[in-house]
């Protein structure tokens, strides 16, 4: 067994004792620990890859060689599995035989994979002419037991799935889509909770199944789209934003581990040197698309008196088609990166997952080429793994180096190091004693020599990051 998963399930078992309340916790306030996210120097980055990718050899290799921690994984498919309400689950599905392979392959990695079930038959949704429909309130026992045969089978050796995430993007009414597209499902835009109850109604009845199938095993909840924020979208499609509320309405808080939301901007070349996580779109009125989001999806948690770990595992910077300079858009991507997974760690987000590992993925946003070779996201995420890996977190928001530079520390032993950059197009410079240096890297991981006067040092800082590691 490969070290990293050995340790990750003692952890795993270590942490499920653990209490589920504190005592500086209302009663009513669930706190569930996510051990492998939360374990010291375990990395929150990871990607996604699309169906049949990761045993590819030139990705595999690339995999490899980032040195993440989490794989996302969307193959399995229920209707594949059971065409019929009488058909056994068919294990030579070709949806089965995929995902096989990739479990495999992330376990061969060290990845902890992330496992998406959905894809529901007619029998069970009512509903012939869509792909991508909510499951009737009467064919949930079946789901469970769907479920439970897939966790039990999978969270063995040789694959270790412990992470079963229940849908990709729920929240959309499969009525404003085509049908065939691999999320939504279980909105409505005619419901004031846009479905979500019906969706809580579900986890109350398969997650009990899950965590019979393997006692270890943790539950997401459908990664949100989370397209808009209230008062924001036409009237005539409903209240999307709602969906999580409906669920809690249902009882399905203690029916889920983590809690899952997407976030995706689009550059534009017109963009370049911008900070297109804050300023893009309808979420920067609320402090910008990453940070936007999180808050509004802990106003409702605590609004029901819940608490859950948060991770983003699913996000990206798209370039508009046509990109018009790829080059920039790539240089983009990287910054874009750093920026958006920084403000997550630093405001409580365990997981940070990137669309798509190979490349060159949906409108451009793989990390890897289309010759399957490392972009400058590929290399702003590995080189991040890198420095991160000696620190602990979550960091900090720091602010010493003065205006126009924003900065996130880390703790080390003995050692601080920062994640700094312009927050715009101009080059900013920063001092401190010669004395508290210890080193400084570009992002590409390429070594920074200072400036030196005087017993001081002096760095330039411009609109891509720096890693200062020093003396605090």
């Amino acid at each position: 067994m490969h070290s990293r998963i050995a340790i990750a399930l003692i952890i795993c078992a270590l942490v499920s004792s653990l209490p589920t309340t504190t005592a500086q916790q209302p009663a009513s306030v669930t706190t569930i620990y996510v051990p492998v996210i939360s374990a010291n120097r375990i990395q929150p980055f990871g990607f996604e890859t699309s169906t049949g990718a990761l045993y590819n050899p030139a990705v595999y290799a690339q995999a490899g060689a980032m040195n993440a921690n989490w794989v996302r994984l969307n193959t399995i498919s229920w209707r594949e599995a059971q065409p019929t309400p009488d058909s056994p689950i068919n294990w030579n599905a070709p949806s089965f035989q995929q995902f096989e392979q990739e479990a495999q392959a992330a376990s061969a990695l060290g990845l902890q994979a992330m496992a998406i079930i959905d894809d529901h038959p007619s029998w069970a949704t009512g509903n012939s002419s869509k792909i991508c429909a909510a499951i009737l309130d009467e064919y949930h026992d079946e789901f469970a037991a769907f479920v439970q045969a897939v966790v039990a089978r999978y969270s063995q050796s040789p694959y270790f799935v412990r992470y079963w995430e229940l849908g990709n993007e729920p929240d959309v009414d499969p009525s404003l889509l085509s049908g065939t597209e691999p999320f939504g499902c279980w909105g409505d835009k005619n419901d004031e909770y846009y479905g979500g109850e019906r969706y809580g109604r579900m986890l109350r009845v398969v997650t009990p199944a899950i965590r019979t199938a393997d006692p270890g095993a943790k539950v997401i909840f459908g990664g949100l789209l989370m397209d808009r924020p209230a008062n924001t979208l036409p009237s005539h499609e409903g209240k999307p934003f709602n969906f999580l509320e409906g669920a809690l309405r249902a009882g399905a808080a203690p029916f889920f581990d983590i809690l899952a939301f997407h976030a995706y901007a689009v550059f534009y070349p017109a963009l370049s040197n911008t900070d297109i996580d804050l300023t893009q779109g309808v979420w920067a009125s609320r402090g910008g698309l990453t940070l936007g989001k999180v808050r509004f999806l802990r106003d409702v948690l605590q609004r029901y008196g819940v608490n859950k770990p948060i991770i983003l595992n699913e996000t990206g910077l798209r370039c508009w088609q046509p990109c018009g300079n790829l080059a920039l858009h790539e240089q983009a991507q990287a910054n874009h990166l750093i920026r958006s997974s920084m403000r997550a760690f630093a405001n409580g987000v365990e997981a940070y997952i990137w669309y798509t590992l190979q490349g060159a993925g949906w409108q451009d946003s793989g990390l890897l080429d289309g010759n399957q070779q490392p972009r400058p996201a590929y290399t702003a995420m590995k080189v991040a793994i890198e420095r991160l890996n000696e620190v602990r977190f979550p960091p900090q928001s720091f602010t010493g180096y003065g205006t126009g530079l924003e900065a996130y520390r880390f703790s080390g032993n003995n050692f601080a190091l920062d994640v700094i950059w312009s927050v715009d197009a101009t080059t900013r410079t920063i001092t401190l004693p010669q004395s508290s240096f210890i080193a400084a890297y570009r992002r590409d991981g390429s070594p920074l020599t200072p400036a030196i006067s005087g017993g001081n040092v002096t760095l330039n800082v411009g609109f891509e990051n720096i890693y200062l590691k020093r003396i605090p």
